[in-house]
């Protein structure tokens, strides 16, 4: 049986580079905006020359509003470099790996970062732990948000992802948990694994029809998510895609071929769901724990139901030990002879002919 993502993560991402992150308390307020942008001197920043191309992979200046320039010595500023802006230092002990230190400089007072229009890739961990970074401005062209871009940056209260960026990776922005608001570019084509995890203040997600896959828990424990508009391009829902969320509205489109293991499991407030005739497979526990769903109609082409799939919920005299029970009145409606009127007798659940 899978474990609850919770203990899963808890473990995995311990060991992970972000392990520093924690919610932080007061937030300053600052903005960066076209017309007041100045780039700051090249003399705050470190980078690299990659033959006529410039990569910044460090700062040292003290500005709070960050300006990076678009060029340096005449050449085009294209990349933000591995854990450029990240707030800690190496984890050099046992000591820093369970609470690592701040770095001397002020990189975790930065509140407000303008990314000049030739950046093209914003490379893993960029900026990372950057706990007071309020303000993020992604330009037009850039096409690569690498994994853990933004992570455990939990002043961001809006990322507008700009139309040029076909590609999200993992853990981007796991853990900001002051973001409320997100737009997704309409060229974005992929979303990577815990890309949302824990972004506990956003409330809606819109995914444009460019994007055709999503990855593992792409917003789970999104707690205050109650609204999620799927791009009409994506065949998967994946494993722990909406876990523990508060998620009441969402359309599955015709084309969806799967609903993965836990993938809407917890999810609070979903009473309503039609699933579409072009599903073949849902997986263990998919709506588990879904206390307001009490009926489900299922096609024929279903010929796939994992364990727990529906119909069960954890028992609340035992929440610490996850102990599943049959949810009362819960209905399935299925054709005679379907996978899911087996899987409705199997289990003790009434079942109506569809």
């Amino acid at each position: 049986m899978k474990k609850l993502i919770c203990t899963l993560l808890s473990l995995s991402l311990i060991l992970c580079v972000f392990t520093g992150c924690q919610e932080n308390g007061e937030k300053p307020e600052s903005s960066v905006s076209e017309e007041n942008y100045v780039p700051d001197s090249a003399s705050d920043f470190v980078y690299t020359e990659n033959g006529e191309e410039i990569k910044i992979t460090g700062y040292k200046g003290a500005s709070l509003n960050v300006n990076i320039p678009a060029e340096i010595d005449g050449k085009p500023v294209t990349a933000i470099g591995e854990y450029a802006f990240d707030g800690f230092e190496e984890a050099d002990s046992e000591e820093q790996k369970q609470g690592k230190a701040y770095k001397e400089n002020n990189i975790n007072s930065i509140k407000s970062i303008h990314i000049p229009s030739g950046v093209k890739t914003l490379e893993k961990g960029a900026f990372t732990n950057c706990y007071s970074l309020e303000t993020v401005t992604l330009p037009e062209g850039l096409e690569k948000i690498c994994e853990g871009a933004f992570a455990c940056c939990d002043a961001i209260k809006s990322v507008t992802i700009p139309s040029t960026v076909k590609i999200i990776e993992g853990y981007v922005f796991y853990q900001c948990y002051g973001l409320s608001e997100i737009t997704i570019g309409k060229n974005t084509e992929s979303i990577g694994e815990y890309a949302f995890l824990s972004c506990k203040n956003l409330t809606s997600v819109k995914l444009p029809d460019s994007v055709n896959a999503v990855g593992t828990g792409c917003f789970a424990s999104c707690y205050g998510l109650t609204k999620a508009e799927l791009s009409s391009s994506i065949t998967e829902i994946p494993d722990y895609c909406f876990y523990d969320t508060s998620v009441s509205e969402i359309k599955l489109h015709k084309g969806v071929t799967k609903i993965g293991d836990l993938a809407f499991c917890r999810s609070s407030d979903l009473s309503e769901i039609k699933i579409p005739s072009s599903v073949v497979s849902i997986g263990e526990k998919a709506f588990y724990t879904c206390p307001v769903l009490t009926k489900i109609e299922v096609p024929e082409t279903v010929t796939e139901i994992g364990s727990q799939a529906f119909g069960y919920t954890m028992d609340a005299e035992k929440p610490d030990e996850d102990t599943p029970v049959l949810q009362e009145d819960f209905t399935i409606k299925a054709k005679k002879g379907s996978a899911a009127e087996k899987y409705a007798e199997e289990n003790g659940i009434a079942c109506k002919a569809g």
